[in-house]
């Protein structure tokens, strides 16, 4: 088990390629209001292009009688902070890359959604969830913790493990790949490991809303200790960690 106490402050090579925080919750206002309001209330602080997403071709009607599109955003506001997207029961906020750190991303998540929660928006967050996706240039396959073995006489080539696990009131879900494609818009596609983690929680009161500065840390450490629970320790010391 790693000592939660000794995880490191960060990484020099830090691998995030994507790193987000995601918020459903039950509106006070009609559906059709939420976009508006949001974006009312942050337009003074985090003002930005509009982009109306690809889901946004799709009829309404279809939408809302499909379940696996309930909680998908309809609009992004480029921010130049931040990246926010915004649907009529969901709100995820993104960091832009190269990742901006944990505690200047952790500051705009809080300010985002106290002045969403400060204008009435919000009825009740039934699931807070908190992603990161690493990528890593090399095959890890000898370099995590976890580990798969074949019948004898087969090779280990494209390796594919999802898995969910549970630490205190979060639930986990870990995706890992030792051979997967990452193309982040060049012309270089690149080839290696991937760790996608996405960390979340369900509630069924108003409990989030009491603690939001909280909960948003506590998912935080949550997937932070995963993450360097799946690394062996040398490994970890090749990524140059600082305590």
């Amino acid at each position: 088990m790693i000592d939660r106490t000794k995880l490191p402050n960060h990484i020099e090579i830090c691998p995030i390629v994507d790193a987000l925080v995601e918020l459903r919750f039950e509106a006070s206002v009609n559906a059709n209001a939420v976009f508006g309001l949001i974006y009312g209330a942050l337009i003074k602080s985090y003002p930005g292009n509009v982009v109306n997403l690809p889901i946004m071709q799709l009829p309404e009607a279809v939408r809302m009688s499909d379940p696996t599109l309930k909680f998908k955003p309809l609009y992004r506001i480029n921010n130049k902070n931040v990246s926010i997207q915004i649907g009529t029961d969901v709100i995820s906020i993104c960091s832009p890359l190269p990742y901006i750190g944990w505690e200047t991303f952790k500051k705009h998540v809080q300010e985002i959604i106290r002045l969403i929660h400060e204008n009435g928006i919000f009825s009740r967050v039934v699931r807070l969830g908190h992603r990161y996706v690493n990528f890593f240039g090399s095959d890890l396959l000898d370099k995590i913790t976890m580990s798969f073995h074949m019948t004898d006489g087969y090779n280990i080539q494209n390796l594919i493990i999802t898995t969910q696990v549970k630490d205190s009131d979060f639930d986990n879900t870990v995706q890992f790949s030792n051979n997967a494609a990452l193309n982040l818009g060049t012309p270089n596609q690149k080839n290696g490991s991937i760790i996608d983690i996405d960390t979340f929680r369900d509630y069924s009161d108003g409990y989030f809303l009491e603690n939001i500065n909280t909960e948003i840390e506590k998912a935080h450490q949550c997937e932070k200790t995963l993450f360097f629970s799946l690394l062996k320790p040398e490994f970890i010391e090749s990524l140059n960690p600082r305590y």
